[in-house]
């Protein structure tokens, strides 16, 4: 009998209901076998990366990729697809007990209600991480500590914009729900629902490499994650992601072809959705079909949990290469 995660299990599961144990592992070996298999694919997402632009610069490509919006807009949803989808549709694949869990979190939400007040609901949240990260940032100048992130060429012609909508909107949003939202949080939740989307929120902000993107990401992925969970359908988070990348893209759009600044139309649209978010939340409350979220029966304490999950190599040397790469947009006495 093995005592891989990968192999065996009992069967599928409903969406809703813990999965079973492997009984020849116990939980906190299971749950450190979860943790390497994040960690590498995190490993595999920075060495693909590398090998894309690599590649790029061996070809004779790096001005092209510079010069032409287009093709740099390309390469960017080449790098999500290859470089983020391929390690985690790997590491479902090898997840043989997880696989029709994960495979049915793609499936219709509970009740057809649920999904028109969860996505309002869930832009609200990501509207106030907008708000936090900006208190954050403030605070961080404040203390002589300039905070930088990626900044992608906002393209003018028709073609340039409807490839940049796809790289920015389109791709994250289906890739990064699959493998955050279902291939790391829902293996996860046999610890608990609560557990499994706090751990997948903090790879989610992690994963951004960047202190004004990461604590947006991380509640933003809090929002995600409950919905996900609590409609039953992973495509409710797809459509709040997407909603969410669109409407920076909009921005971003806005500015830099009309030489016009969108602060008025951005705070207007953070208001808005704040109080109509805040309407839904209340309503989704009360709304009927509504899954509630569960504990964990294993005998483990969340202190516990936190360390098997945090504390193994793959995770470690995953966390590494996050920091490296933060550190870049990252400088003192600025």
């Amino acid at each position: 009998m093995t005592d891989n995660l990968f192999d065996g299990g009992a069967g599928p599961q409903p969406f809703g209901a813990p999965a079973p144990l492997n009984p020849a592992a116990g939980p906190k070996k299971q749950l450190r076998l979860l943790s390497a298999a994040t960690g590498l694919c995190i490993i595999a997402f920075y060495i693909l990366q590398v090998a894309v632009f690599s590649l790029i610069e061996a070809l004779g490509l790096s001005g092209e990729y510079y010069d032409n919006l287009l093709f740099q807009n390309s390469v960017g949803s080449v790098i999500s697809i290859l470089c983020l989808f391929g390690p985690f549709l790997a590491a479902m694949v090898l997840m043989k007990s997880q696989q029709r869990r994960i495979l049915d979190c793609f499936g219709k939400p509970y009740a057809g209600g649920l999904l028109w007040l969860a996505v309002p609901a869930g832009f609200a949240v990501c509207m106030a991480g907008n708000v936090v990260t900006g208190w954050f940032v403030s605070l961080a100048e404040r203390g002589g500590v300039t905070l930088t992130a990626p900044e992608a060429a906002v393209p003018g012609d028709p073609a340039g914009i409807a490839f940049h909508i796809v790289q920015i909107a389109v791709v994250p949003a289906l890739i990064e729900e699959f493998a955050l939202r279902g291939v790391v949080m829902q293996p996860l939740r046999r610890y608990g629902d609560a557990f499994a989307v706090a751990a997948s929120s903090v790879i989610f902000a992690l994963m951004h490499g960047n202190l004004i993107q990461a604590p947006f990401a991380l509640i933003a992925g809090v929002g995600l994650g409950y919905f996900v969970i609590s409609t039953g359908s992973i495509w409710t988070g797809v459509v709040i992601h997407f909603l969410n990348n669109l409407f920076s893209v909009v921005i971003s759009l806005v500015q830099s072809n009309t030489g016009q600044s969108a602060d008025f139309a951005y705070t207007l649209t953070l208001s808005v959705s704040l109080v109509a978010g805040l309407g839904c939340v209340v309503a989704y409350r009360f709304a009927d079909g509504r899954y509630r979220f569960r504990r964990t029966s294993l005998p483990l304490s969340t202190g516990q949990k936190a360390a098997a999950y945090a504390f193994t190599l793959p995770m470690l040397v995953a966390a590494g290469l996050i920091a490296w790469t933060t550190h870049y947009y990252v400088s003192f006495g600025g």
